[in-house]
Formats: C-alpha cells, structure tokens, sequence
C-alpha cells in the first residue's frame, strides 16, 4: 500500500491477523506459502548448494531481501530488526507468521487454489453469493480430486472411503 496508495490515502489502511471461525481461537490460520529453497540429491555440488542455502536463510540476508523486494522475511529473528520490528504494518504479518499451517500436500493444490482465487473474486465483485462460492468451490475440488481417489481406489482397493469416483461423486 506504501507504494500505490497516494499520499492523502497512507494513513486510511492498516493489516490485522487473519479472522478465525471462533473468538477464542484468533487468530486463525494461514497458509505457509511463499518460496522454498531446496537441494536436489543427485546434485554434484551439495556442499556448495547447502552454504548458499544457509547464506539466503540468514536472518541478515532476510532483511536485506525485504529492503530490495518487500518480501517479508521467514525466519523468525530476522523479525527482530528494527525495520520490521518498528514497522506497526508488519505487527499482523508477524503475529500470523505463529499461526499457519502447511499447504495441502497434493498435487492438485494450485489447481484448488487457483479456484478459490477465482470464486473468491467473483463473491468480492457481487458476480456470486457466498453461498454459491462455497458450493462451486466444493464442486470444483471434488472434479479435480476425483481422479486421485480412482488412482487411489485402484492402488488400495476395499480400503476405507476409497471408492472409485463417477463424474466427481463417490458410489
């Protein structure tokens, strides 16, 4: 907002913990996202890879990442720098950095996410109720994962919940 609000508009927004289903459990949980570094196993240059890694996930290397892009920093004592420790916006971002939880481990995801970004869309621009996000939301991920529970079914079969699915329905 800093960047693309005008000036008359900086002191009209604010960020705030994600909302929760209950009072008691505020706030709620976010998703872990953002980007992950890893190392391949068949790589001919572990040890190398291994020190950049560490180097990028520095606390140090963080802040200086955040004053380059804006990306707010992962590890927990980059937060301690006085540019996102001083910073009343970030407060938000960094009490939810305590309360995510980790994507859903399957491939389908982005196709799941990418739904819920265009559902959600449509329900904040008045082209679908809630209700009716909600319903096609479901929808949608029953047809994406509908495949995934035939594979399954077929791997396990008489396995608990693992009937094969028909046009996205279980029989």
């Amino acid at each position: 907002f800093r960047n693309r609000l005008p000036a008359s508009m900086q002191d009209k927004w604010a960020t705030a913990p994600m909302p929760a289903p209950r009072a008691a459990d505020y706030p709620g949980m976010s998703m872990a996202g953002g980007s992950s570094l890893c190392l391949f196993k068949a790589s001919k240059k572990k040890d190398a890879a291994w020190k950049l890694v560490e180097y990028l996930s520095a606390p140090e290397q963080q802040i200086r990442f955040y004053a380059l892009t804006q990306d707010l920093p992962a590890h927990r004592a980059a937060w301690r720098d006085p540019k996102v420790a001083n910073d009343p916006p970030l407060a938000a971002f960094r009490e939810q950095l305590e309360h995510v939880a980790p994507l859903p481990r399957v491939p389908e995801w982005e196709q799941i996410a990418t739904a819920i970004y265009e559902d959600g869309e449509a329900t904040i621009r008045g082209k679908m109720t809630i209700q009716n996000a909600v319903a096609d939301l479901d929808s949608k991920a029953d047809h994406i994962l509908a495949k995934r529970r035939w594979v399954v079914a077929r791997a396990h079969p008489g396995a608990a919940g693992s009937q094969p699915a028909v046009g996205g329905q279980q029989r």
